[in-house]
C-alpha cells in the first residue's frame, strides 16, 4: 500500500512541476503579503500559540476564554494560529460573530497577531466568507485568502523574515482541509489545487532563496491519512491507547502509536479521524522538501508527536503533530484539554521545538481553577450561580457559596 502512494505521488508531482510551465508566476512574490511582516525578533526567537478546537458558540465557557487570557499571558507568543473548530456548528451569523469575538478579542488585547484556518464545524451553517469577514474585522490578523478560485477558503502562507528583515528565513502553511466528503461520506481533503498551490509557492520561495528551500511547518484542521500507517494493535490495553468493542459480536480491539515513531509522551485516546480520500499531500512535502511537520486538531483527546518515514531536504522526518482541544462545550477531558506552543530559532531554522501544555498547566491546579474547570462543562450551575449573584448585598457571597457546594457534592 505504501509503495502504491509513493508512485502516485511521483505522478502527482510530475503533473504539478509540468504545469508550472503553463503559469505564470514572474509578478507573484510569496515573500511579501499585504500586511506586517512576521520575523524574529532581536534575540532570533519566533514563539507560535497554537489553539485547536475551540469550538463553542456565541457564549463560550468562561474557563476556555480565561485558559485563552492566561496562556497568552504565560507564553508571550509571537503568532497566535487557531486550527479550525474556532467555533462550533451555530446557526446564525449574530451568533457566529459573537463566538467569534471572544475568542480573538483577548489576542488582540494582548496586542498578538493570529491567523487561522476552517474545520469541519465552523461553516456548518454560516458561510466560510461571513466567517472570514469577522475575522478580517480585527486589525491583528494576518489570514488572507491566496486564491479566491482555490477549493475551500483561506488557503494561505505567511513567512516569517529574519530578526534584521533582510529575506525571509521561515514560513507558515496554512491549509483549509474542509468539511465533509459529499460524495464518499466522511471527511473531506486538501484538494488538488491547494496543493497546485502549494508547489507553486513552495518553488517560488525556494527560487527567492538561492534554490534552497524555505524550512517551514503546516497548520490544518484534519490529520493527514499518513497517521494511520503508525497506529498499530496490541495485545493488551495501553494506558496511552485506545480500545474498541463491536457491539454485535462484543469482540475488542486495543490500538496504539507505533513507539517506533511516536515521541515519548505522546498520546492517542480516539481513533485519528483522517479524510477518506488521500491527498498526497505528505508525499509531496517531502518531495518539495520544505516541510519539518504538519500541525493540526481535530481529534480532542490526542496529544502526539509521530517522526514518519517521509523526509525533508535535510533528510529530518516530516512529523504529524496533534494539538488536544481546547474547547470545553465539546468532549474533552483534564489530562488532555490544552494548548500547544512552537518554538524556532533563526539559529537552526530546520529544527522547531514543541510541547502541548494542559488547562492546569497554564491555569495552576488549585481549588478555584478546579471549580472553573468543573462549572465550565457543568455550564448549567454556573448560569445558576450568576442569577444569584443579582441579590443585593449577599449575592456575590451566595453565589461562590453555592458553587462551592455544588462542586464539593459532586466530587463525593
Amino acid at each position: 500500500m505504501k509503495t502504491f502512494k509513493r508512485v502516485l505521488a511521483v505522478v502527482l508531482s510530475l503533473v504539478m512541476v509540468l504545469s508550472l510551465t503553463c503559469t505564470a508566476f514572474a509578478g507573484s512574490d510569496y515573500s511579501t503579503p499585504s500586511m506586517d511582516r512576521l520575523k524574529f525578533d532581536s534575540k532570533g526567537n519566533f514563539r507560535i500559540l497554537q489553539l485547536a478546537d475551540c469550538q463553542d458558540g456565541m457564549l463560550p465557557r468562561y474557563g476556555m476564554i480565561e485558559f485563552i487570557k492566561k496562556a497568552l499571558e504565560k507564553y508571550k507568543p509571537d503568532l497566535v494560529v487557531f486550527t479550525g473548530d474556532n467555533t462550533g456548528a451555530i446557526g446564525t451569523e449574530f451568533e457566529a460573530k459573537l463566538a467569534i469575538e471572544a475568542i480573538v478579542e483577548p489576542v488582540e488585547a494582548a496586542g498578538v497577531p493570529f491567523t487561522f484556518v476552517f474545520g469541519n464545524h465552523d461553516a456548518e451553517n454560516v458561510s466560510k466568507e461571513y466567517h472570514y469577514s469577522i475575522y478580517q474585522s480585527f486589525s491583528n490578523c494576518m489570514a488572507y485568502d491566496a486564491d479566491p478560485d482555490m477549493y475551500g477558503m483561506g488557503t494561505h502562507n505567511l513567512p516569517i523574515y529574519a530578526s534584521d528583515n533582510s529575506k525571509v528565513v521561515f514560513n507558515l502553511w496554512m491549509f483549509d482541509s474542509n468539511m465533509y466528503n459529499e460524495e464518499l461520506g466522511g471527511y473531506d481533503h486538501i484538494h488538488e489545487d491547494q496543493l497546485q498551490w502549494y508547489v507553486d509557492a513552495s518553488n517560488v520561495l525556494k527560487e527567492q532563496n538561492g534554490g534552497e528551500p524555505v524550512p517551514s511547518i503546516a497548520f490544518q484542521h484534519i490529520v493527514p491519512n499518513e497517521i494511520m500507517d503508525y497506529v498499530i494493535e496490541t495485545e493488551t490495553a495501553d494506558p496511552n491507547g485506545f480500545t474498541t468493542t463491536n457491539k454485535e459480536t462484543g469482540e475488542t480491539h486495543h490500538y496504539a502509536l507505533d513507539p517506533e515513531y511516536a515521541e515519548k509522551g505522546s498520546v492517542l485516546q480516539e481513533r485519528p479521524c483522517p479524510g477518506t480520500v488521500d491527498s498526497m499531500q505528505m508525499e509531496l512535502f517531502a518531495q518539495q522538501g520544505d516541510v519539518l511537520g504538519v500541525f493540526f486538531g481535530h481529534d480532542h483527546v490526542n496529544d502526539y508527536i509521530v517522526n514518519t518515514t517521509l523526509k525533508n531536504a535535510k533528510g529530518e522526518s516530516i512529523d504529524l503533530v496533534n494539538t488536544p482541544g481546547a474547547t470545553f462545550s465539546s468532549y474533552g477531558n483534564e489530562q488532555m484539554r490544552g494548548c500547544r506552543i512552537i518554538d524556532i530559532s533563526e539559529k537552526d531554522t530546520w529544527t522547531y521545538k514543541t510541547e502541548s501544555f494542559t488547562f492546569f498547566d497554564v491555569m495552576g491546579d488549585t481549588e478555584e481553577t478546579r471549580i472553573m474547570s468543573y462549572f465550565s462543562r457543568e455550564i448549567g450551575w454556573w448560569y445558576v450561580a450568576k442569577v444569584l449573584e443579582f441579590i443585593p448585598e449577599i449575592g456575590p457571597a451566595l453565589a461562590e457559596g453555592f458553587l462551592k457546594l455544588v462542586y464539593t457534592l459532586a466530587h463525593l
